[in-house]
């Protein structure tokens, strides 16, 4: 999540002259050589069954939307606007992981989130200033990635995480395949919008430069797709959901870095709260394995409590 925001902040520096279709496919494309060459992801897929591999698909679909929507609102919006409003979805993450993961959220966890959601609110400072609709494209953004994530809970235990995580970069090079297609068939012309033009620009020739952006870019969303596929395979989804909110001040920094952007004092306050809301989730669920440890009986005295003596002949006795 420290990195992600990096990946967001060069596409953005990229999407003044070159497409998502080609940013979306070439980045892909490198992400698959690596996988192919690190792990055993390709031949993994080739062994899912057609259910598996399809909901697969429709998972990886649903992070292919979010990814659209986001960058879409991000060539006409700042990027910290445009993170502050995607990072909802962990509270619906949370909010959905009741009625499809049969998860229960306690009142530290609803805490914790709303605790985060009241940190983006304070970045966002919402106003009365002219509404614009790019700021839904984000919100749709969020949506979509929320779905992603509740799906991704939901197969943990169907194929391997090098099987989800290579469906998941084959979905990114077909979108932006896709995406460069229709550019070819249908030529576009500058609109003076950010967000189409930078849909349906044509293929350009990369330059040193955007190869090395594109080289980070593919890096970090490679780790993010390994780190984020296994969290959420692992733990309940409402668990992980807060800790998507550190996005936001890393964000910020990489803004500071690049743009020298620094935020404002509520913004600073904001990114605290965010943060202090993903460590008190982390506090409760250790308190909980805790309290879980210290009530289970030790194995040796559960075992003890089984052993009893049984004579099987005269004089013979058998542990049981």
């Amino acid at each position: 999540m420290a990195l992600i925001p990096l990946n967001d902040a060069l596409v953005k520096i990229m999407s003044s002259h070159i497409s998502l279709g080609q940013i979306v496919a070439l980045r892909a494309i490198i992400c698959l050589t690596v996988i192919g060459l690190l792990s055993n992801g390709l031949s993994a897929v080739l062994k899912l069954g057609a259910s598996v591999f399809f909901r697969f698909v429709g998972r990886g679909l649903c992070l292919v939307f979010a990814m659209l929507l986001f960058f879409a609102a991000l060539s006409s919006l700042p990027l910290a606007n445009v993170i502050a409003i995607f990072f909802v979805s962990p509270l619906i993450i949370s909010l959905l992981s009741v009625p499809f993961l049969g998860e229960t959220i306690g009142i530290h966890r609803f805490a914790s989130v709303s605790i985060g959601m009241f940190g983006v609110v304070v970045i966002i400072k919402p106003t009365n200033a002219d509404f614009q609709v790019e700021s839904l494209l984000a919100f749709g953004a969020a949506i979509c990635y929320a779905i992603f994530q509740i799906w991704t809970r939901r197969l943990k235990a169907q194929g391997s995480l090098s099987a989800m995580v290579t469906v998941q970069h084959l979905c990114y090079l077909f979108a932006g395949l896709f995406l460069l297609a229709l550019t070819m068939i249908w030529p576009h012309e500058n609109t003076g919008n950010a967000s189409v033009d930078f849909l349906r620009r044509g293929p350009v020739k990369i330059s040193l430069v955007d190869w090395f952006f594109l080289l980070i870019c593919s890096g970090s969303v490679l780790l993010l797709s390994v780190a984020s596929s296994n969290a959420y395979r692992s733990i309940e989804a409402s668990i992980i959901a807060p800790f998507e909110y550190t996005a936001i001040p890393f964000g910020a920094l990489w803004g500071i870095l690049i743009w020298g952007s620094w935020p404002s004092g509520s913004d600073f306050m904001g990114m605290l709260l965010i943060l202090f809301g993903g460590i008190y989730t982390l506090h409760r669920e250790n308190i909980r394995q805790i309290d879980f440890a210290t009530s289970t009986p030790m194995p040796a005295s559960t075992a003890m409590g089984k052993l009893t003596c049984k004579p099987e002949r005269k004089g013979q006795y058998k542990i049981k």
